[in-house]
């Protein structure tokens, strides 16, 4: 019997290419998604490749979507083989001016729709003392980027969930895994939430955001396209891996390690000024 796996946040980005990529390695797929018709391409693409992919509804925010979900899994498979919690969207608010509102969407699908989905595939994988949770954390989880602080706080809330899962579990023969992108050319920023004081740029950092966002260009030429993040999430859950994190870029394993090895004071002027080029003030 083939193994089975869920990805959430298919529709595009990482999840799309983690889909395709299991599925196109004999695995059966679920490709979760808010609106499965966004989907259309990725259905046509494994109908023609004869792929065992099934696109499902799913909206992490929503336990009701949740529930409706798995009850379609576990129709069809007594326990899942790997659950990717891909689902997740950035945001641009400095701490002080965003709202209570844009702070909880942020936590709601970064956070919180990890933890609801993890709930419903762990207890069929403990019953069966095997399977795999990956979890798509980011060099976000280790380094912070000015303005974007909500969306790296969420990642190291991720990667505290995280690591006390990997403690639970190994024990019970469930791995977990925390794989670390650096820059994705994914469209992943385009879908994040900014405040609303920085969509009408009615925001007193307004120059600082400019120069974080021109600072964000010096670093694209790092960009490395999602399938380098799905093919690394690949290996680890086929390899049996019993490590807990994984970067799936060079350029992630760069940033966390070079922020690791400096003081906080050197780590300031090394990122602001010689990383994204902002000028002393």
């Amino acid at each position: 019997m083939a193994k089975s796996v869920l990805v959430t946040g298919s529709s595009s980005g990482i999840g799309l290419s983690t889909s395709q990529r299991f599925a196109s390695e004999g695995w059966k797929v679920f490709a979760t998604m808010r609106t499965p018709d966004k989907g259309s391409e990725l259905a046509a693409e494994a109908a023609d490749k004869g792929w065992d992919l099934k696109l499902v509804a799913l909206d992490v925010r929503d336990s009701a979507s949740i529930d409706e979900c798995f009850d379609e899994v576990y129709s069809e498979v007594e326990a899942l083989d790997a659950v990717v919690n891909n689902a997740g969207h950035g945001m641009l608010a400095p701490v002080e001016e965003a709202s209570d509102e844009e702070i909880q969407a942020v936590f709601d699908t970064n956070v919180f729709g990890m933890v609801r989905v993890t709930r419903c595939a762990l207890p069929p994988m403990r019953e069966k003392g095997a399977g795999a949770i990956v979890n798509l954390s980011s060099m976000g989880g280790h380094v912070v980027f000015p303005h974007f602080a909500y969306y790296h706080a969420t990642k190291w809330a991720l990667e505290a969930l995280t690591e006390g899962l990997y403690l639970e579990l190994q024990p019970l023969g469930v791995r977990v895994y925390a794989v670390m992108p650096g820059l994705v050319a994914s469209g992943f920023g385009r879908g994040g939430i900014r405040a609303e004081k920085v969509s009408a740029k009615e925001t007193v950092y307004q120059e600082d955001i400019d120069a974080v966002i021109e600072g964000f260009m010096n670093l694209l030429p790092n960009r490395v396209g999602p399938e380098t993040a799905a093919d690394k999430i690949f290996e680890v859950v086929e390899s049996g891996s019993t490590e807990l994190h994984h970067y799936s870029d060079a350029f992630a394993e760069e940033m966390v390690t070079s922020r690791k090895s400096r003081m906080d004071s050197e780590w300031f002027d090394f990122f602001i000024h010689e990383m994204l080029g902002m000028a002393e003030r």
